[in-house]
């Protein structure tokens, strides 16, 4: 059992190792850029669009669940929120604030009450320590509301989840519901990052067990009727914000569509294995040459013995 546990602690710390790398390699910017922070609380592309927050674990995987499969989207921006968090977060600092994503939504085709409704079928609501392989108060699940009409909605919506459920204990369904605070947009390349870098991404995705827990949680068959492209569980249809019944339009982005297939480690992780391995070999050869050092060493002083000797 001992090392059993051992070789799980040593597991769960190369994968975060690996993931700390992932992140070093797929900086765009760097950690002194301050243009972003001039974005504020994210300016939207039209006057008549909306837009609502959550947090839901890493915000790479958040940002494409909503922008690929969710109806009546325009873009999704992680970020960072928390009412007790500092001015001017940063993904290296950013204490009291969630992961979280901003997501801009078109209210003519689809609603508030239904991207919450996606909301929960992408996040483990018994959870209540992080997200998946994420652990921490910034990867913990959260919905924002901004008034008291939203406020209700999303009520209703958490009862209309634990109705599907009734198996579910209300108080280990651990979700809370938080009054909306002030958005801040989080650095460039964490920006579709599911785009830009595909390969790392997958693996990262993969590797936390997130598709497979969602499973888990909701079933099968809840959890393909929202991650579908083609909506077939709701008819290709959705509900907007007035009431009426739409042709429903996901993937308004036109981003790659996610392949099923995870290929092995990334570039990233093929330099930590390369460097590892030189690493070892590195410390082979220089405790070899110690020893044959060491061994000359005694052959002279035993020579010079035998000399004094005759």
């Amino acid at each position: 059992m001992t090392k059993f546990l051992f070789f799980s602690y040593i597991r769960h710390l190369l994968f975060n190792l690996s993931i700390i790398i992932l992140l070093a390699s797929g900086q765009g910017d760097t950690q002194g850029t301050n243009d972003y922070y001039d974005n504020g609380n994210y300016a939207l592309t039209s006057s008549t669009h909306k837009s609502l927050l959550i947090a839901a674990g890493c915000f790479w995987c958040a940002e494409q669940a909503y922008e690929q499969y969710a109806p009546g989207v325009i873009e999704v921006v992680s970020g960072y929120a928390g009412s007790d968090g500092i001015d001017s977060p940063t993904y290296r600092n950013h204490p009291g604030h969630y992961e979280v994503i901003l997501i801009e939504y078109d209210p003519n085709r689809t609603s508030y009450e239904l991207l919450l409704q996606y909301a929960w079928r992408n996040i483990d609501p018994f959870d209540a320590y992080g997200q998946f392989c994420d652990r921490g108060f910034s990867y913990q699940s959260a919905l924002f509301y901004a008034n008291e009409e939203e406020k209700m909605i999303a009520e209703q919506v958490r009862a209309d989840v634990l109705d599907l459920y009734p198996d579910w204990d209300d108080d280990s369904v651990v979700v809370p519901l938080l009054e909306r605070p002030f958005f801040w947009r989080a650095e460039n390349y964490h920006q579709d990052y599911y785009i830009k870098n595909p390969w790392n991404y997958g693996y990262y995705k993969e590797r936390c067990g997130r598709t497979k827990r969602l499973k888990e949680v909701w079933g099968y068959e809840q959890y393909f009727c929202y991650h579908d492209l083609e909506l077939s569980c709701f008819n290709e249809t959705a509900v907007n914000e007035n009431g009426v019944s739409i042709k429903a339009v996901v993937n308004i982005k036109n981003a790659p569509e996610e392949s099923g297939r995870v290929r092995g480690a990334p570039v990233w992780g093929i330099i930590v294995a390369v460097v590892f391995a030189v690493g070892v070999l590195s410390l082979l050869v220089v405790n070899f040459m110690t020893c044959c050092k060491k061994k000359k060493q005694l052959e002279i002083e035993e020579d010079e013995e035998k000399s004094v000797a005759e």
